[in-house]
């Protein structure tokens, strides 16, 4: 928590990469009248704020139903505001990333392309109300290097929680919370196409089938060379069956890996237009992608269909049997296009790079 400079994102971002935690960004879950406020130059009412917080009780409760922790990043300036979220989380803690008003001036105003501007700093400052005395609160000097701030709540943490934090390399990287579990290291292109229980069974089936095809390459590939080499005898279908197995990992991870946002996205361009052409754009990228991936899924039948009447020469078995993860695979990716596009009318689309590392509330 913190008025806007203080690096609640970044910090909140790397804290989550390091417990292995769901990572929740409160300017996510703005509505459009308040993003339009705020653009305006207009602080946030408490009224305005009430169905935001609403929203992140609802998210954060979410998480704990998935069974996962979470870092939240949020402004919370008022004691009100914190009262309410640990009303609805009990054991929530705080840290509060503090600085001073030159600082958040100037790190607010070096900031390329973000639509808050700098008058909106004195009101953050008068809204704030010090969480210090308050339980379960870390108090932070966020005006440190970005390096210091982050081992200090770690220390923390391992302190008054005893949680084993694993050491993390390059901190200054700046990686994105997990789709549906902790995944330490991993970086999210974009925020899971859905979530749920539906997700958490997909990802269940998909992981486990994962596993299933990596251990079987694995003991294939290993039985054959241990044969070939300590007694002089093969396995003659090992190559072709772990070559089957490979073909099958790699589509099954590319649905799962679409589901979850981890995919790869150039987005430098897009995030520079405003909200509606951002949506068009979302769209017309939504509807390629579930075009291309339907006649993929239309080539991947036909090569089934023709696949029935040739065997592969080793092992006899169809050649229909290398199309079909393909098949399915790119009707899963259709599916999931179209899920997409309805969100991006249903809801706030997610704020570009620019505005999407600031509270502006």
């Amino acid at each position: 928590m913190g008025v806007s400079g203080a690096g609640k994102t970044y910090t909140s971002h790397a804290l989550a990469d390091a417990l292995g935690y769901r990572h929740i960004e409160a300017d996510h879950f703005h509505s459009e009248e308040n993003v339009a406020r705020m653009r305006a130059g207009t602080p946030l009412s408490d009224a305005d704020r009430v169905e935001w917080l609403r929203k992140l009780i609802a998210e954060m409760q979410r998480a704990i139903e998935d069974g996962v922790g979470f870092v939240l990043a949020c402004s919370a300036l008022k004691c009100r505001y914190r009262n309410l979220l640990r009303d609805a989380v009990p054991g929530l803690h705080f840290i509060h990333l503090s600085i001073d008003y030159d600082t958040a001036v100037q790190r607010v105003g070096g900031r390329a392309g973000h639509f808050m501007p700098i008058s909106l700093v004195d009101s953050q400052f008068a809204t704030l109300e010090s969480p210090e005395g308050e339980p379960g609160v870390l108090v932070v000097d966020a005006a440190q290097p970005r390096e210091t701030v982050l081992e200090e709540i770690l220390e923390w943490i391992r302190q008054d929680f005893g949680l084993a934090i694993s050491a993390r390399e390059n901190l200054s990287a700046q990686p994105v919370d997990s789709a549906n579990k902790a995944l330490i290291g991993a970086t999210l292109t974009t925020a899971p196409i859905y979530s749920g229980r539906v997700a958490q069974g997909f990802d269940r089936i998909t992981d486990w089938l994962m596993a299933a095809l990596l251990a079987f390459m694995v003991v294939v590939v290993f039985s054959s060379v241990v044969l070939r080499y300590l007694f002089g005898t093969g396995w003659t279908g090992a190559e072709e069956l772990s070559r089957l197995a490979f073909v099958w990992l790699v589509f099954v991870g590319v649905a799962s890996s679409m589901r979850r946002g981890e995919l790869m996205a150039f987005s430098i361009i897009r995030d520079r237009f405003p909200h509606l052409l951002r949506r068009i754009v979302d769209s017309i990228s939504w509807l390629m992608v579930a075009g291309a991936s339907c006649l993929a899924a239309m080539g991947g039948w036909n090569q089934m269909q023709f696949g029935w009447t040739i065997n592969s020469p080793v092992v006899g078995y169809p050649l229909a049997m290398a199309m079909l993860p393909v098949m399915a695979s790119m009707v899963a990716l259709a599916v999931l296009a179209l899920i997409q596009l309805v969100n991006v009318w249903r809801g706030q689309p997610q704020p570009p790079t620019a505005i999407a590392n600031v509270t502006a509330d």
